[in-house]
């Protein structure tokens, strides 16, 4: 039988092992928000198209800058999320683990979901070929392609990856009012940014309602950034703190 004091280093032995997932995901929360104040000040100093050939030429001109324009750091930013959604699920398993195991797994959906939403490689690539055409049949071919990408943009994928994105950061949210490593707060803050987000759908105010909401997920990635790398330094063992 084993007695507390065992169990205890086996799990501290085993929070030892994602020490440095922990730090990489506090790393990749904190580059999150950076990503997010950047599109901020991009959206100002260069505000995107209003055509399907402003975007063409914009892509052709400046790329990094047209790429932008089309949400192209969404990818980065849910790349950024797989660590930061396994390194939620080590720390708050043992406060609900089939909760947990929920949310991290519609975390994960709704990260393809928005991969898959995000027209700026599709944008790309249409506007490689739209320089290439030589006619002007082929040049509307490829308006019109462009026009089917913008106008997906918002269509299933990402509605689906929205909803879904809410609803686990409602579970962990929900898992991190019961965890003493992150607290109530940050509990709170998930929920309520998630909540808020999907005021979208509220005609006419929704979409500022979302962009509170956003602000909130930002607020939630820094005190997930500093919680997870608390964690991720060993603590001194009793014996020795005495």
């Amino acid at each position: 039988m084993l007695n507390p004091n065992e169990v205890m280093n086996r799990g501290a032995d085993d929070d030892a092992r994602w020490y440095s997932l922990y730090r990489i995901a506090a790393v990749s929360a904190l580059i999150t928000v950076v990503i997010f104040l950047f599109q901020i000040a991009a959206y100002f100093i260069w505000p995107p198209p209003a055509s399907v050939a402003g975007h063409f030429t914009l892509l052709q001109a400046h790329r990094f800058v047209g790429l932008v324009s089309l949400d192209f750091l969404i990818i980065v930013d849910e790349v950024l999320a797989v660590p930061l959604a396994l390194a939620l699920y080590l720390s708050l398993r043992r406060v609900h683990e089939s909760i947990v195991l929920l949310g991290t797994v519609l975390s994960l959906v709704s990260l393809l979901c928005f991969l898959i939403a995000t027209p700026a490689l599709n944008m790309l690539y249409l506007s490689q070929q739209y320089a290439k055409a030589t006619g002007n049949l082929e040049r509307e071919q490829y308006l019109a392609a462009g026009q089917a990408v913008i106008s997906s943009w918002l269509g299933t994928p990402f509605q689906v990856g929205y909803v879904v994105g809410s609803i686990a950061m409602v579970l962990i949210g929900w898992a991190m009012l019961r965890s003493k490593d992150f607290g109530k707060l940050a509990g709170y803050t998930g929920i309520a940014a998630s909540l808020v987000g999907l005021l979208i759908y509220v005609p006419k105010v929704g979409v500022f309602l979302s962009l509170l909401s956003v602000v909130g997920m930002q607020i939630w990635y820094v005190m997930i950034a500093v919680t997870l790398w608390r964690l991720s330094v060993p603590s001194a063992p009793e014996h020795l703190a005495a």
